[in-house]
């Protein structure tokens, strides 16, 4: 009978959750078929899990409990959780955001925490008086793993939602009580660099799992987004909206099936953050330069392109993804020009009025080489006359990445992981790009006892020039200036939350508050210091572009990825692969000039052709050295120009010698 009541309980229970759940999602997933306006920052359509997700989220923060969701990586769990909290009163609840990675340590979360409470008595903190501070950690199982198998971030937060405090780390160890916290976390499934997370503090919360949505769902979302877009433009590329999800959706299915990710190919990772870039690129087409249905074709492959085959590191797995295209493009369409569409180079971008401030920038196809370079080569004459004069060599292949580059940093807070060995143009290219985005470098100066906490100063003078001074800025940051690892865990949270936890002290962050109080209140903004500081945040978020310049070789930045997820998921990768023949020979005619009265005209071209099958042939050598005897023989193009450069010194020397010989009367 007991049994039978306590059934009977739990069924109606379960119909009023249900009840309620539908009566929350009618009025909101009505939306989807209606369009509604789009957010390019961070563009979340409403979805079921994401529905279900945000109903738990409320039904469990009302009730103050803690709530973890789970699942793979790209089923929105982030994108879900900002989008609800951000719907917080102001007046009455804070948000701390705070991304674990492999270097987050407990004294990290302790000093963010306290950085957001005031002290309300003696041993008593606390958010302002009838505030609420809720706490959201993203990839919350990502902290290393310690010889005694904890995770000191993660045993920190059991204590505190245990206990209610944590110790003061000064001398005394005096005890903190902690009062007014909500919790919301998400983390992916365990391996790839997530660890096991404690179970006894994993049963302190609400756990969810997320799964990706169905093709179904996926098809109204991105098929809402294109239509939505499409509106102004020709009737037939409107009704193609369906068919060019269907194609995108096929082609992302081929891509996890037959593009894996393994030990080599670690960032083989596709999720539908990548399918959001590409209906992004999509979004910036306007009527007047893709007005019928070819060119809107060729502007999806340039995109699936710069998002899924830029990050490729084998020409094999290009031409797969390029036969793929190319198929899906013949299946779907069928009576589209095939040939115009896959023809190559494949060149988009908004820079060709980027030296008149006045001209719209308008994102367009540039055609051919000749058309791209003749519009870089002027801006790379603009640069050298205002700033510091820039040896650029513009082969086809400077082009090419030039345009992705430049392409990443013309989007809202667009990153880019620039990979490729040394001497590859890498920092030269990012310059250039970022003159023609309009955007001013940001770069660190390393020094002797170069650690940490000179790298925050620097961050410092970065997020003043953000913030304060309103200026677009591109962070160049390169694997050399890791002088400690602690450097890739600020960087990480730049790429994720916008901000480094704790960065201003509390002196310096009511300055600037202070100093942003009148813009903040101009926009709209509440007179709350909360409310200034997140408008600061998100200024400094949407004027910051991240650009990391790393060298492939060896295991380092494939461990860096593992433990720092969001230099992967947050940034658009660029692999640069070895300089093509063309490229060697560019820049052999132009640092082996006709100028150069040594070298006589007639044998001038032998020469530079002498150059470049000496570094083709090293190259091939070195490939069987490594079949031969599994030793590595690094031949990149500083090699390159440092052979030329070699060459010219010694022309130069030895041509004075002969010189200073001859005019030796003694000889």
């Amino acid at each position: 009978m007991k049994r039978h009541i306590i059934m009977n309980f739990i069924i109606f229970v379960v119909e009023l959750l249900v009840i309620q759940f539908f009566e929350h999602v009618r009025p909101v997933v009505g939306r989807i078929s209606g369009g509604g306006e789009r957010n390019n920052k961070r563009d979340t359509r409403i979805q079921g899990p994401t529905v279900r997700a945000t109903w738990l989220l409320e039904l469990n923060v009302q009730v103050k409990r803690p709530v973890v969701l789970v699942g793979e990586t790209g089923t929105s769990k982030t994108a879900t959780i900002l989008n609800f909290v951000r719907k917080f009163n102001e007046e009455t609840t804070m948000l701390l955001v705070m991304n674990f990675s492999s270097r987050t340590t407990s004294l990290d979360v302790q000093r963010n925490l306290e950085a957001n409470m005031e002290k309300r008595t003696k041993d008593t903190f606390g958010p302002p008086s009838n505030k609420r501070l809720i706490i959201y950690i993203d990839e919350l199982n990502m902290p290393q793993v310690d010889t005694y198998g904890t995770q000191q971030p993660i045993a920190m937060l059991k204590l505190l939602l245990d206990r209610g405090g944590v110790y003061d780390r000064g001398k005394e160890l005096g005890w903190k009580n902690m009062r007014d916290l909500g919790y919301i976390a998400s983390m992916g499934k365990a391996g790839g660099g997530r660890n096991e997370t404690d179970p006894r503090f994993v049963s302190l919360f609400s756990v969810f799992n997320m799964t990706f949505p169905d093709q179904t769902s996926l098809l109204k979302i991105y098929v809402s987004i294109l239509e939505g877009h499409l509106r102004p433009f020709e009737s037939d590329l409107v009704k193609y909206s369906v068919k060019i999800t269907e194609m995108t959706m096929e082609l992302y299915a081929i891509l996890i099936k037959e593009l894996p990710p393994t030990p080599s190919k670690f960032h083989y990772i596709f999720n539908l953050r990548d399918l959001s870039r590409i209906y992004n690129g999509l979004c910036l087409s306007t009527p007047d330069r893709f007005s019928n249905t070819n060119q809107f074709l060729r502007l999806w492959r340039n995109e699936c392109m710069r998002v899924i085959s830029d990050r490729l590191i084998t020409v094999e797995d290009k031409h797969l993804v390029q036969d793929h295209l190319l198929r899906l493009i013949k299946e779907f369409f069928k009576d589209s020009n095939a040939e115009y569409i896959a023809r190559n180079p494949i060149l988009f971008g908004d820079f060709r009025f980027a030296l008149d401030e006045e001209e719209p920038r308008i994102y367009e196809d540039l055609q051919d080489y000749e058309a791209c370079k003749a519009l870089f080569q002027e801006i790379l004459d603009d640069y050298n006359e205002i700033r510091s004069s820039m040896q650029v060599v513009l082969f086809d292949d400077a082009l090419e990445h030039l345009t992705r580059i430049h392409r990443v940093l013309r989007m809202d807070r667009g990153n880019s992981l620039l990979v490729g060995v040394g001497g590859s143009g890498k920092q030269s290219l990012c310059h250039l790009a970022s003159y023609a985005a309009r955007c001013e470098v940001f770069q660190i100066m390393l020094s002797r006892g170069y650690n940490e906490n000179s790298f925050r100063e620097d961050l410092k003078s970065l997020y003043n020039k953000l913030g304060v001074e309103n200026k677009q800025v591109v962070f160049l940051f390169t694997d050399q200036q890791v002088a400690e690892e602690g450097f890739l865990e600020l960087i990480n949270n730049m790429l994720t939350t916008g901000m480094v936890p704790a960065l201003y002290a509390d002196e310096e962050k009511d300055q600037l508050i202070g100093i942003m109080r009148k813009e903040a209140s101009d926009a709209g903004k509440g007179p709350a210091k909360e409310s200034i500081w997140m408008y600061f945040v998100d200024k400094c978020a949407n004027n910051l572009h991240i650009v990391m310049a790393m060298s492939p070789v060896g295991d380092t930045l494939r461990t860096r990825c593992r433990n720092f997820p969001g230099i992967v998921n947050n940034a658009i990768i660029d692999w640069f692969f070895p300089w093509p023949e063309q490229a060697l020979y560019a820049v052999a005619c132009v640092m082996i000039s006709p100028d150069n009265q040594l070298i006589p005209e007639n044998n001038r071209e032998d020469i530079v052709s002498h150059c470049v099958m000496v570094h083709l042939s090293v190259n091939d050598y070195s490939q069987k050295f490594l079949q031969r005897l599994r030793r590595y023989n690094f031949v990149t193009p500083k090699n390159y120009l440092d052979f030329i450069s070699c060459y010219l010194r010694l022309l130069r020397e030895k041509d004075l010698y002969i010189l200073s010989q001859r005019n030796n009367p003694l000889h």
